[in-house]
């Protein structure tokens, strides 16, 4: 039953709550900017207006009770975010239900969410797509069917580029009204490739702010080449994903476990103070036990139950429901299915050998992977190498051929520890298959969360995978226990100051629903402990590896055009012993489809190829 008064529902009470603030759409107006300000200090810098966000509130409410058991839960208030039983028993799974179905059909207060944002200041990315106002046509968004994309370097004859030159394209957006984009932010994508010789090279896209991008690669194989373009995501989703994540701060929350010996019970957590019904003093603080920042709203059985009982997180469904409008809702509900918004272009090129050589690929590098300055790693761009018969070949510097033997010898009297997620998995499999350690760890199913441990006691080899703290996405059908994650930093600090360590560490998929701010925070945190590190022991090299392109609309990878760039803000600059490994080009001129990429060993090959051979030269 609701607890409010008469037969007012808890959706009007925050509509009128509103409308007692709403005094006119414009956020110039001088008496709505200081309304705004005490809601959202930041939201005079944006073009979100209280009239859409009190809208958006009225859409969804109006949604959620077409659907009886939403409205059910849409009465409860405050209520439905908490265990109903206060009582001296295990109720995790009907509070697990009564939760999820509070994110699902979208219980929020919103005057409550929009109060205390992320950050107090909003970044350059949230000040760009959120000065737009909101989508309110999909014939609005870009267009592939109507875009363009055209050669602007001039040809030779027969449509002919020699090897080795650079070629340069312009992709023009129309929307499907056939209007020209005036504005850029869209995320557009273009490689050269070939079926025979099977090869393809990424390009550097230059947003030009207008409506119009400009590529531009290397040709670096002979042959007839074709060349792709896509509209990988669209200004207006992203708009829509830093409104969402301003405001709500996730696309996930997390069931944390607080049980004894008596009793258990399920409340909502988050990387982020801000829990829905829950106010700052009704939260459990745990970043001290997690490593990294982690909030649990306190258990209701306070007789029996206290924030020391943590035990776990099991991830709940996304919300649902959201205050969005209707294209919005539409543009969110676009998944990984869907085809790739291919912009179709007939331009086929005809790339020939120079005159003065034979040569039907770009000669290789005289300098060695292993001979270049790590930190250079970091200023490497989409068109930093290509594919040419499955193989990676950087522009910058030559890899030595990948081979079991190489490798142990690599790796000899040193310990590797990968942490991160499923990715990092993925490379901790692709390293223990080339050294053929024994695996000391029995992996009793596919989808794996603990630590992993391979070990060669011939040549004193050991390599580990360690998961990484909450929020750990993966713990969806099951219980994540605390004591299966280990914190990036504190394991930093654990590293003494003798003994030979190769660490490797990836971010994305389980940061990208969240606030960029949840991975700011973790990478200042992880800069800070790497240079801790390396100040005391001269024998660690660390490796980071980038966020990866996925094709197609899925939200949860949408955000990796700017992790790409925060991890390269953040981390640049600690020195030659510490590696980018940057994957983002490798994946889109692969057009990677998965969220574990196929070319995983192509990962490999490029950091060890980069390590390998200095490692062999520092061995007494």
């Amino acid at each position: 039953m609701s607890t409010l008064q008469g037969n007012e529902t808890r959706g009007d009470t925050i509509i009128r709550r509103h409308e007692i603030k709403i005094k006119t759409e414009s956020v110039t107006d001088e008496t709505t900017q200081e309304e705004n300000t005490v809601l959202w200090p930041s939201l005079r810098h944006t073009n979100i207006t209280m009239e859409e966000i009190k809208s958006k509130i009225n859409r969804s409410r109006e949604a959620a009770m077409r659907d009886n058991h939403c409205a059910l839960v849409y009465n409860s208030s405050r209520q439905a975010w908490r265990s109903s039983s206060d009582a001296p028993k295990d109720t995790r799974a009907e509070d697990f239900y009564r939760i999820d179905s509070a994110s699902r059909c979208g219980v929020f207060d919103f005057e409550e969410l929009m109060k205390p944002p992320p950050s107090i200041h909003l970044s350059a990315w949230e000040k760009d797509y959120l000065s737009s106002p909101h989508v309110s046509s999909p014939r609005d968004i870009a267009s592939p069917i109507h875009s363009t994309i055209e050669l602007i370097t001039p040809l030779g004859i027969n449509n002919s580029l020699v090897m080795g030159s650079e070629v340069k394209f312009k992709v023009t957006l129309f929307n499907y009204k056939k209007e020209l984009r005036t504005e850029g932010g869209d995320q557009i994508n273009v490689w050269v490739t070939s079926d025979d010789p099977k090869a393809s090279v990424a390009a550097d896209v230059v947003d030009n702010r207008n409506g119009t991008y400009t590529a531009l690669t290397r040709l670096p194989w002979c042959g007839k080449v074709k060349v792709m373009a896509v509209i990988a995501h669209h200004r207006e989703m992203f708009r829509m994903d830093f409104y969402t994540q301003r405001i709500f701060k996730a696309s996930y929350l997390f069931a944390g476990s607080f049980i004894n010996d008596k009793v258990a019970e399920f409340t909502p957590c988050s990387p982020l103070p801000y829990i829905p019904g829950h106010a700052s003093e009704e939260l459990c603080n745990l970043t001290e036990l997690n490593g990294e920042p982690w909030y649990c709203a306190r258990p209701v059985k306070v007789k029996f139950l206290n924030c020391s009982h943590f035990s776990g997180t099991r991830r709940f469904n996304n919300f649902d429901n959201l205050p969005l409008s209707e294209t919005e809702t539409w543009l969110r509900a676009i998944n990984r299915t869907n085809t790739p918004l291919h912009i179709a272009n007939n331009i086929s090129l005809n790339v020939i050998p120079d005159v003065t050589s034979k040569e039907t690929t770009l000669p290789l590098p005289k300098l060695r992977c292993d001979e270049r300055d790590l930190s250079s790693t970091f200023d490497d761009t989409n068109s930093c190498g290509y594919f040419y018969k499955d193989e990676w070949r950087p522009f910058t510097c030559q890899l030595p051929p990948l081979n079991s033997s190489s490798i142990v010898q690599c790796l000899s009297k040193r310990k590797v520890i990968f942490v991160g997620d499923s990715n990092s998995r993925a490379q901790y499999e692709s390293l223990t298959d080339l050294v053929k350690c024994i695996q000391k760890v029995e992996r009793t199913k596919t989808a794996w969360h603990a630590t992993l441990l391979c070990e060669d006691e011939t040549n004193n080899i050991s390599i580990s995978y360690l998961v990484h703290s909450y929020p750990f996405l993966a713990s969806h059908g099951e219980e994540l226990p605390i004591g299966r994650t280990v914190s990036d930093t504190r394991l930093l600090d654990s590293i003494p100051s003798n003994g030979k360590y190769i660490l490797h560490f990836h971010h994305f998929l389980h940061l990208a629903p969240y606030h960029l701010s949840v991975a700011e925070t973790r990478l200042n945190l992880i800069r800070d402990a790497v240079k801790r590190l390396l100040d005391r022991n001269p024998h660690v090299i660390i490796l980071y590896q980038s966020a990866h392109y996925v094709s197609g609309l899925n939200f949860w990878t949408r955000g990796g055009i700017f992790y790409v760039e925060l991890q390269k803000r953040i981390l640049r600059g600690l020195g030659d012993r510490v590696m980018f490994v940057f994957t983002w080009p490798m994946t889109i001129a692969a057009d990677n489809d998965d969220f574990h990429p196929h070319i995983a060993k192509s990962f490999t090959h490029l950091f060890t190829g980069h390590i390998c051979g200095r490692l062999l030269k520092s061995t007494p």
